[in-house]
């Protein structure tokens, strides 16, 4: 019996008696080892590892409490597999990321579930990137990230299980909020207003440079 199978029983001892910590170390251990023989792009690895946890969905919607019992392994059997038959392993990483067209594209159908391709032209002012919206929508079906729901005359798009995995798994660009131009504040509480109104407001001797 591999380390594999020694973890996978651990984990399924500690559903058994709800123990919450070994629960969180073994899928740790599992999951990891599932990312490891990903990035390496080990097939034979990746058998090994869906081999072993193709039970553990069902015990885990019963028995484990730890927040998303299930979702996990059918989600790693559902990567595992996609790399498996595409040769891609990491391919749906690459396609959501959102400097890419294709980035764009899924940002859109999450936002607007059900988008038709056409409206979904709409959303780019860039006639290239029209033109390859068809040619990337093929791209994003291929690697199991949409699909169509054909309604009527039109094809609605939605994400995949795969496709909603992706895009969490990629952190959100956050701009940088530039700090708005301001005139330099000249209040002088200290001053004697009788000696202002004299005098007028004061100048400083140097210029000040309001963008820093």
């Amino acid at each position: 019996m591999g380390p594999l199978s020694e973890h996978r029983d651990v984990y399924k001892q500690a559903l058994q008696s709800k123990d919450e910590d070994a629960l969180l170390r073994e899928k740790t251990c599992l999951t990891t080892a599932a990312a490891s023989a990903l990035l390496e792009q080990d097939a034979e690895a990746m058998r090994r590892i869906r081999a072993c946890c193709a039970d553990l969905s069902a015990l885990a919607d019963r028995f484990d409490s730890t927040g998303k019992p299930g979702d996990r392994w059918r989600t790693l059997g559902d990567v595992l597999t996609l790399a498996l038959e595409s040769g891609k392993p990491l391919e749906q990483l690459r396609l959501v990321l959102p400097s890419t067209v294709c980035g764009m594209i899924m940002k859109q159908i999450k936002d607007r579930p059900g988008i038709t391709p056409t409206e979904l032209s709409h959303c780019f002012e860039n006639p290239k990137q029209k033109s390859h919206i068809s040619n990337e929508l093929k791209k994003l079906e291929n690697a199991g990230l949409i699909y169509r729901f054909k309604r009527g005359k039109n094809h609605e798009l939605f994400l995949s299980v795969l496709g909603k995995e992706a895009m969490d798994s990629i952190a959100p660009l956050r701009s940088v909020p530039t700090s708005s131009q301001q005139e330099p504040k000249r209040d002088y509480p200290y001053t004697n207003p009788d000696r202002m109104d004299r005098l007028g407001q004061p100048q400083l001797p140097f210029p000040i440079n309001v963008n820093g």
